[in-house]
């Protein structure tokens, strides 16, 4: 053996090995970064800009930049959005806007002087369009009144005909006008000019509004509201820019569910389209129109010198309002007011952002032959549901499903008789259930106390703090709303009239302002129908030691008591009773002719419970008060005069606050109030802060900080939350945290069905907990159930109940089963063979029949195979694959980093490795190149 073999390696060759290594490192990670970087779906949002220009022409054609901005937008998710959902929208660089309004989304806000509008506009802002979808233009953009879409002026030279950069068709007395115009807008008066907008519907029907809707000039599309007094409000937004040039908005994005005219959808292409308002480019003396084609009156005789240098001035207005002024009764310049988005000036400087909505599940097959299996219960699903749903029916290896949602009590109550294949479920069963049954934990999510609330500087509140006391006084119509019902009714004489000058809520909620005729602060807004939402509430509630005194009869350290009706209340319940009987005095009932018709118990009216989660959302999402205590003609049934509600509060003068679930409050951008943990403060001591008080928020960290609060209860079979932990460290877990379980039999079922549900299990085991805006991910508002949360248990107990539903033997598994006994959820998740060995010993045998709390008989041996947990190597059934979107910026920037670096590595390795044979041949090419005579 040569003694070559044994020579240690050169440096080079060593930096030759490493480098190569390197290249390879690289390579490997970026192949493998995109699907591990971050979890799918992360809105990352989106961020745009454009250099917004206005000029003005002079009479010789010579053009004079009047204002340039470079604008920035950013919108904070555009991907994998759901219908009604609120994206944050923020912005900079735009003209500051003037003459201000209250409400952004009103029609009003049109006439300020350069808001920032934002319009949800159906199809694609491009040169080419794909096939089946529309081009993106102002006819296809949703305002939702008539004024949005129709300007008209009693002269000849209104702003708009004057545009710079609008064809000469646009620049018409009259444009846009419907050629068979109805009778009834002739009857009206006629303008000198008007400009039509009509709306290009979905469905292909064009919808022209114009001077008056309610005359039956013109129809207006069925979503529209020109009295703006019902259904969802407006997204159309005339965002308010501060003197800094920044400015931020919430805009609410629709689907056709809440729009079919708009008709956006996963197919169906739409943008939000931001449209900077800069003012009319002006060019009054039409310089830019085609040779002799001058501008004319109504009657076709052209516009005269007068009304051309008249034209010139009104166009290069700037605005007659400071920057942040509120409007007033002074008219505004209309040259840059926001009802002339559409003008050409303006829309050239718009900035689109594709909007793409999740499927929903309309993509089910519809004429599938197989039956969707029924799971019905918990609202607290809704948006898991909702995202889980279409994949389920879309993935060759799971199945359809559907997700009913009723309360909880009813499907427990369906599934104890075998009516039912499945419920999801929160509270315990009352007197546990007499079938053999599962009660997996699939989601961890929770109640939260929603609100929108204005300060006193009229800003939106991001902050609220409540106590258990606080809120039981808003359920126990304890406030007296009115000074008729506080000097009338005999219990709550004395009483805060509301929450807002209750010393208790200011001493927690400095700089919210009081107000004794804000009936919309006298109760909490919460659904009729029995919900597990409910029950959690008020297990708060009951497990309070302030709140749990003072609803027995003990006054707060102020003097407010409870209202009789309530006092010694059982709790928790299902649902919150109407208990209060007052009703409104003689005078009053003479007095409201509604109220005549159906004298119900005043305080009731206040509570107006409302039919389920998604109206309690709705209004919160909108500021709508849901008092019913409003007598106004509808213009339709005089005789029946019913009491309305009070409908949306002005914008700075807001105050509803209600029961929501967690995730409805992340999907609909709801701000959730921090609720009291403990308390260190003396019983019966009044207070001026916060102090001494510990709150959590309903948000990520307050979740898992509530997990070591699950308590297992063996005779009920699921983990509860033990508000007795509320201290040392439970002081920072948040009071609202709810476990949902799929309650599923494990006997009695076929074992098509049976092994569908184990599949359901192992999905929410699995790739339903990682989070995501995507569909199949975890919605925000439920944290994961996983073993890094801090859910090992449960996570124990959801194998052993994979088995247990597969196998379909009646077993129920223990919440205490141990992990080292039990399968892994790996294991009991293989699907590649069936096993038929009985289950493990780990799952808790029924009792014996006729025993107290026996299942019902068994099937027969030959209505489901039995199946245990597999063993061996389990079969992965499918590949993990990346779709547009479900990527990181650390995935779009990294990779091709790590590309770079792993080829420039590859090259340097190679270049070391052959750098002798290199030389060699650079000096030969060096010695045999050709000389120049000297």
């Amino acid at each position: 053996m040569s003694a070559g073999r044994h020579a240690a390696p050169s440096p080079r060759h060593t930096a030759v090995r490493v480098l190569f290594a390197l290249a390879l490192v690289f390579g490997t990670l970026a192949l493998v970064l995109p699907a591990g970087s971050g979890p799918a779906g992360a809105a990352e949002g989106i961020t745009a800009s454009v250099t917004a220009r206005r000029v003005f022409v002079d009479a010789d054609g010579t053009e004079t930049v009047q204002s340039t901005h470079d604008v920035r937008l950013h919108v904070s998710q555009n991907t994998d959005l759901r219908g009604r959902q609120e994206i944050r929208v923020t912005w900079e660089g735009a003209t500051p806007t003037g003459a201000v309004v209250a409400d952004p989304n009103s029609s009003e806000g049109r006439n300020q002087e350069y808001p920032f509008v934002l319009l949800q506009c159906r199809g694609v802002d491009a040169a080419s369009v794909p096939k089946g979808q529309a081009r993106l233009t102002p006819e296809t953009c949703w305002t939702q009144t008539s004024p949005e879409r129709y300007v008209a002026a009693a002269s000849s030279t209104p702003a708009w005909r004057f545009d710079a950069y609008a064809d000469a068709a646009d620049r018409g007395p009259v444009v846009g006008e419907p050629a068979d115009l109805p009778d009834a807008c002739a009857k009206l008066a006629q303008p000198t000019t008007a400009r039509w907008l009509p709306f290009r519907a979905a469905g292909g029907t064009t919808y022209y509004g114009g001077p008056d809707p309610d005359a039956g000039c013109t129809p207006t599309a069925p979503e529209s509201d020109s009295a703006e007094r019902g259904g969802v409000p407006s997204n159309t937004t005339y965002g308010i820019t501060g003197p800094d040039g920044k400015g931020v908005a919430d805009f609410a994005v629709w689907t056709k569910a809440e729009n079919a005219s708009l008709g956006c959808s996963a197919t169906v292409a739409c943008a939000l389209v931001a449209v900077p308002i800069v003012g009319v480019s002006c060019d009054a003396f039409g310089t830019k129109l085609p040779a002799r084609q001058p501008q004319t009156t109504k009657a076709g005789v052209p516009l005269s010198a007068t009304q051309l240098a008249t034209a010139d001035a009104t166009c290069r207005r700037t605005g007659s309002y400071a920057p942040g002024e509120p409007a007033t009764s002074r008219s505004s310049d209309q040259a840059v007011r926001g009802n002339l988005w559409w003008s050409a000036s303006n829309w050239r400087n718009r900035i689109s952002v594709p909007l793409s909505f999740a499927p929903t599940a309309e993509v089910c097959p519809a004429d599938s032959d197989q039956t969707p299996v029924e799971l019905m219960g918990s609202v607290t699903l809704n948006e898991l549901t909702a995202s889980w749903r279409p994949t389920f029916c879309t993935t060759p290896s799971l199945f359809s499903f559907t997700h009913v949602q009723q309360s909880e009590s009813l499907a427990r109550s369906l599934l104890e008789r075998g009516e039912i294949t499945g419920a999801f479920s929160s509270a315990p069963q009352d007197g546990g259930y007499q079938r053999p049954v599962v009660q997996a934990p699939i989601a961890f999510g929770g109640f939260a106390i929603a609100f929108s609330i204005d300060g006193t500087d009229k800003q939106r509140k991001e902050r609220l703090r409540l106590n258990a006391r606080l809120v039981a006084k808003l359920l126990s119509a304890s406030y007296p709303a009115t000074s008729f019902v506080r000097s009338g009714h005999a219990g709550l004489t004395g009483n805060p009239y509301n929450l807002t000058v209750d010393p208790e809520f200011q001493a927690l909620n400095p700089g919210i302002p009081e107000s004794t005729t804000l009936e919309s602060a006298a109760a909490l807004q919460v659904f009729s129908a029995n919900s597990d939402l409910v029950w959690a509430l008020t297990r708060w509630i009951d497990a309070d030691p302030e709140a749990r005194a003072w609803l027995d009869g003990t006054p707060d350290p102020w003097g407010m008591k409870v209202n009789p009706a309530y006092r010694g209340i059982d709790l928790p319940v299902e649902s919150w009773p109407l208990l209060d009987e007052y009703v409104a005095p003689q005078w009053y009932i003479d007095q409201n002719a509604c109220y005549r018709n159906s004298p119900t118990p005043y305080l009731q009216l206040v509570a107006n419970p409302l039919s389920g989660l998604a109206a309690v959302s709705l209004n919160l999402q909108f500021a709508n008060s849901a008092v019913a205590t409003v007598c106004r003609y509808d213009g339709f049934d005089h005789t029946t005069l019913p009491l309305r509600t009070e409908g949306r509060q002005a914008v700075g003068h807001r105050f509803v606050i209600g029961l929501v679930s967690l995730s409805a409050a992340r999907r609909y951008n709801l701000r959730t109030a921090d609720l009291q943990t403990t308390s260190s403060v003396a019983p019966g001591a009044t207070f001026a802060n916060a102090d001494g008080r510990t709150f959590a928020a309903a948000d990520t960290a307050g979740l898992k900080a509530a997990v070591p609060l699950l308590a297992p209860d063996a005779e009920a079979g699921t983990w509860v939350l033990d508000y007795r932990g509320l201290t040392g460290a439970g002081a920072q877990a948040y009071p609202g945290a709810l476990p949902v379980y799929a309650v599923l039999p494990t006997s009695g079922i076929d074992a098509a069905t049976a092994g569908k549900l184990a599949r359901f299990l192992c999905y929410a085991g699995g790739a339903g907990q990682r989070p995501g805006q995507a569909n199949g991910s975890l919605p925000a508002g439920y944290l994961p159930v996983t073993d890094a949360d801090g859910f090992t248990s449960e996570r124990t107990y959801l194998a052993n109940a994979v088995v247990a539903v597969r196998g379909q033997h009646g077993a129920v598994p223990r919440v205490d089963a141990a992990a080292a006994t039990s399968p892994s959820l790996t294991k009991a998740c293989d699907f590649s063979k069936a096993a038929v060995p009985a289950p493990k010993p780990t799952a808790q045998p029924v009792a014996p029949a006729g025993a107290p709390g026996a299942a019902p008989p068994a099937a027969a041996p030959d209505a489901a195979p039995a199946v245990a947990a597999p063993t061996g190597t389990p079969v992965v059934e499918a590949q993990t694959t990346l779709t547009a979107g479900e990527q990181s910026a650390l995935g779009r920037v990294g990779m091709p980093t790590l590309v770079l670096l792993a080829a420039l590595s590859a090259v340097a390795g190679g270049v070391l490795r052959w750098l002798d044979v290199l030389r060699a041949g650079l000096a030969a090419v060096w010695t045999a190149r050709p000389r120049r005579s000297r």
